[in-house]
């Protein structure tokens, strides 16, 4: 199902409404790391000795395994444990983050509030998805981090866009991306899923990036169990990042009934992952 706010009306391809984004080039430890996963028995020495020969990504891997997020039962001081108390595709997930604000915090796309969030938002996604088990846990992790990851690169790509994110912020509603649409004939949705889709990202990720703002979507049979079980966590994760700072989820507003069903839960269930989620934000992020 196509839905104009995440597509935008003009008969003009996205790629070419984004030639002024200047889409970051794959990471050649995310290139590595991916060939190496793509294996049918993937080595964990060589996963290992990869990550190793980045000092930087190596003690934030081994500081987010010993946080509070993975309640490992005994402290990780070796990136092969890490690698394999976390899970390979759970540490490849955090990598791609890592490396993305790496080459996303320079110039206009150093948004210190966004990438606050984006941490938030990607950790409260795995942490639902493992919870729930409704969502396998990177693909969640990695909507929580590509979801809008377009708002940096647009920050830096279009003149006005700072003007558009304090309209939006003005909005009662929703129509951020409409608005984005009407002063940029693009998208943060679709900026982010070409970002993913060009460092490889699962296709049913790309998709729900495209329409992780739909609450439509939820009902809609013909899409994806998948992509709706992820749009619902991440409605859900909204509401706790909103409640976190004192303000209200448009997403939730909107669509908070439909992620309730689609997930399985009850209202009471809803409320108590949310307030868990909160307690969660309330310990120190790694970024």
């Amino acid at each position: 199902m196509q839905d104009k706010n995440q597509t935008g009306t003009s008969s003009i391809s996205a790629v070419e409404l984004a030639r002024p984004v200047n889409l970051p080039p794959r990471p050649a430890l995310l290139i590595a790391l991916q060939h190496e996963l793509a294996r049918d028995e993937p080595h964990l020495k060589k996963i290992g000795s990869l990550v190793h020969r980045d000092a930087a990504i190596t003690g934030n891997l081994l500081a987010i395994a010993n946080s509070a997020s993975f309640n490992l039962r005994r402290h990780v001081d070796n990136i092969e444990d890490a690698i394999n108390l976390i899970g390979l595709n759970n540490c490849a997930a955090i990598i791609t983050r890592l490396v993305a604000r790496r080459a996303l915090t320079t110039g206009k796309r150093m948004m210190p509030r966004f990438w606050d969030v984006s941490e938030k938002r990607s950790r409260g996604m795995m942490y639902l998805a493992r919870t729930t088990r409704t969502a396998r846990t990177d693909f969640a992790y990695h909507l929580g981090l590509f979801s809008d990851i377009g708002i940096p690169l647009m920050m830096a790509s279009f003149d006005g866009y700072g003007e558009t994110i304090a309209m939006a912020n003005r909005m009662e509603g929703s129509g951020f991306l409409e608005l984005e649409n009407d002063r940029h004939r693009i998208n943060h949705a679709q900026i982010g899923a070409m970002l993913a889709e060009h460092w490889h990202t699962d296709p049913l990720v790309v998709q729900t990036i495209k329409q992780h703002h739909a609450h439509e979507v939820l009902k809609d049979d013909s899409c994806p169990e998948t992509v709706r079980s992820l749009i619902a966590l991440f409605f859900l994760v909204d509401r706790a990042i909103q409640e976190h700072r004192n303000e209200k989820s448009v997403e939730w507003s909107e669509g908070g009934e439909s992620a309730i069903a689609t997930l399985g839960l009850n209202e009471v269930e809803a409320n108590t992952l949310c307030e868990e989620l909160k307690v969660q934000f309330l310990k120190p992020g790694l970024s």
